[in-house]
């Protein structure tokens, strides 16, 4: 049997983190390594650790890295063949984590085994199966808030959002992107191990719940934003970024106009300058993604949708005039990829 280490990343969260980890100690997998890194957190939460769950290894990263930095300091000392990193406030099903190692097992061609995610307040609805993710790089829960149903089948997806891998998908790829201090990092993950020519596979028969509390600040939709536009530049093959060039333009207006609309314009200006900064380390890693790639976007690109969604935004021009244009043009490039 595989061994597995579970890893949560802890900011302030000991409201959350105690359930946590006492449902990752009443999983049914025998072995099972459970890790915290925590971001300087200053609410007591290494002092519960410490003092609670003795057996839990605790990593005081002394500041807030971020999520991606977090999961990656937890990484080099885990000593599993499997690996899930989690956020502090997911619940876990007790044989959620046999059920993702046995996926993984069962088919050495999956680099990642995704749950279905709960709302924890609403558990006969779906917080997301899989994560849909659109050409122009903006992702967004699948079933997102449709009602849970025992038929749902084994799917691939472009993203996993949270999900297991094993040992050698993280040799491969190093881990997560340090430069993505919050948002779309699982996304650019997902991304890398796609590029091996691995899949990503969500079951039903793992399920977790979520603590979910949809964040409608600035600061989310321009970190968010910003890191779309940073995996695109360096993920995607040359051609294809010519060819999605106008359909990317088009989704650059509307975020304009969102942000001008919802007073976070300077950010979204703001974005285009770190960019314009991280340009350099962005063409760095390109030349890494494009030399380690075993797949050509051909292959990435068919699992991406061609309607768009955002969580937690509805709007009649996004449902019924941007979505319908972006889907008609992707329609109209998918052959020359």
């Amino acid at each position: 049997m595989k061994k597995v280490s579970a890893i949560v990343v802890n900011w302030n969260g000991k409201a959350v983190l105690v359930d946590c980890l006492e449902s990752l100690l009443k999983q049914d997998y025998p072995g099972l390594e459970i890790i915290v890194s925590d971001n300087g957190s200053a609410d007591g939460s290494n002092e519960c650790v410490r003092e609670r769950f003795p057996s839990v290894k605790l990593l005081e990263n002394g500041r807030n890295l971020g999520f991606g930095p977090a999961v990656n300091r937890a990484l080099a000392v885990a000593t599993g063949d499997y690996f899930i990193f989690l956020n502090n406030d997911l619940y876990l099903e007790p044989d959620s984590i046999r059920q993702l190692a046995g996926l993984l097992e069962s088919d050495p061609s999956i680099g990642a085994a995704v749950p279905k995610i709960l709302y924890y307040e609403k558990r006969d609805t779906i917080n997301s199966f899989g994560v849909l993710v659109n050409y122009t790089g903006v992702a967004c829960p699948n079933l997102i808030d449709c009602p849970d149903s025992d038929r749902l089948a084994p799917r691939e997806f472009a993203c996993g959002g949270i999900f297991m891998f094993d040992r050698s998908v993280y040799e491969a790829t190093s881990g997560f992107d340090e430069d993505l201090f919050l948002y779309h990092e699982d996304h650019d993950l997902s991304w890398r191990i796609r590029l091996l020519g691995r899949k990503i596979v969500a079951t039903p028969k793992a399920v977790i719940y979520h603590h979910y509390h949809f964040n409608k600040g600035t600061g989310k939709f321009y970190s968010s934003e910003k890191n779309r536009i940073y995996l695109l530049l360096k993920n995607l093959e040359g051609k294809t970024l010519a060819l999605t060039a106008p359909a990317l333009a088009l989704v650059e207006l509307a975020q304009w106009a969102h942000s001008a609309m919802n007073g976070w314009f300077g950010l979204k200006l703001k974005s285009y300058w770190e960019i314009l900064g991280l340009l350099p380390a962005i063409l760095k890693k390109r030349r890494q993604v494009q030399r380690q790639r075993r797949v050509p976007d051909r292959e990435i690109v068919r699992l991406y949708e061609g309607t768009l969604a955002v969580g937690g935004v509805k709007h009649p021009l996004l449902d019924n005039v941007l979505s319908p244009v972006l889907n008609a043009y992707w329609n109209l490039i998918q052959r020359w990829i």
